[in-house]
């Protein structure tokens, strides 16, 4: 279906549930579905930019919305988790970030912060050649035969794809939280807890303890490249 009922949406959507009983399903892409939100709900919803769907295809159809650098042409396009949305015509800028109840938010950022995303390290594959791919959160790949491990994450420079800087996720680095209660937080490694077993690896930080998985390193032992809205609650 192209469309889903409101009161069904993923929670980390910020929508009205009972203004209308349907919204848009995004298409499948490089992420899953309860962390991304189509491009046509995010210029409505959480823009305000139009009122319809329909205005948001024209402005889609028109080439106006990039997502990590590029044109994007379809309305259904999940945008998600440290995507890079610009409206140049604007001169308007956005990170998508998690706010502390787990919600996807998009944080305005300057023009230069919009030519570089982060990406974190999901896995690594073994390809022809002897050569190393390196499987990052959001559905990319790249050829990368210097040492790194799962968990870093790539600062990299869009759209080319270039590598500006890789963030090692180890004692000292700024860590943003994916998960669980400190969802949203901006953190220093304190250290890394290899667990044996089927249980997954824990991560120590600055007061509280938290997964591998839900940790995404955003900065060195001096600064996070990142930043998020301080909770004014």
């Amino acid at each position: 279906m192209s469309y889903m009922k409101r009161l069904t949406a993923p929670r980390s959507w910020s929508i009205e549930k009972k203004v209308n009983v349907w919204t848009t399903k995004p298409n499948p892409g490089p992420h899953s579905l309860d962390l991304s939100i189509p491009i046509s709900t995010i210029l409505r919803d959480y823009l305000k930019i139009c009122d319809k769907v329909k205005e948001a295809k024209k402005i889609v159809n028109d080439g106006l919305i990039h997502v990590d650098g590029r044109v994007v042409r379809r309305h259904k396009w999940g945008v998600g988790l440290m995507d890079v949305l610009s409206i140049p015509s604007t001169k308007k800028y956005f990170r998508v970030i998690l706010d502390k109840n787990g919600k996807l938010q998009f944080n305005s950022i300057k023009k230069a912060e919009a030519g570089w995303k982060l990406r974190r390290v999901e896995g690594k594959t073994t390809v022809r050649g002897g050569k190393t791919q390196i499987n990052f959160h959001d559905g990319a790949n790249l050829i990368y035969n210097k040492k790194c491990k799962v968990g870093d994450v790539f600062q990299i420079e869009i759209p080319s794809g270039k590598v500006k800087k890789v963030l090692e996720m180890k004692k000292g680095a700024h860590a943003y939280i994916t998960g669980g209660t400190n969802v949203g937080k901006i953190t220093k490694i304190i250290d890394n807890k290899e667990i044996r077993g089927t249980k997954v690896d824990e991560v120590i930080c600055d007061g509280f303890e938290t997964v591998k998985p839900y940790v995404f390193v955003v900065g060195d032992t001096k600064k996070s490249l990142i930043t998020v809205e301080e909770d004014k609650s």
